[in-house]
């Protein structure tokens, strides 16, 4: 699209981009994007070092990983 910045023009190729983002109701965030039939790539899941996340990619080929942030529970 001749509007966008030429930075923005390229083909992405699919590889070494992935985005985090943080939220606050990850579970809530993961019913509703199943809900609406999002293919999600790493089921939710609690990680010892504290976050719980999952993850979805978007159509270019981009993961996203949604992710709540918590201590480790010792």
């Amino acid at each position: 699209m001749k509007s966008q910045q030429s930075l923005f023009q390229s083909p992405f190729q699919n590889k070494g981009v992935y985005l985090t983002i943080e939220v606050d109701d990850v579970d809530s965030i993961y019913s509703e994007l199943k809900q609406k039939g999002i293919e999600i790539k790493i089921d939710i899941r609690n990680e010892p070092w504290g976050d719980r996340h999952f993850a979805i990619q978007d159509p270019n080929g981009v993961g996203i990983d949604i992710v709540k942030y918590s201590p480790p529970q010792e």
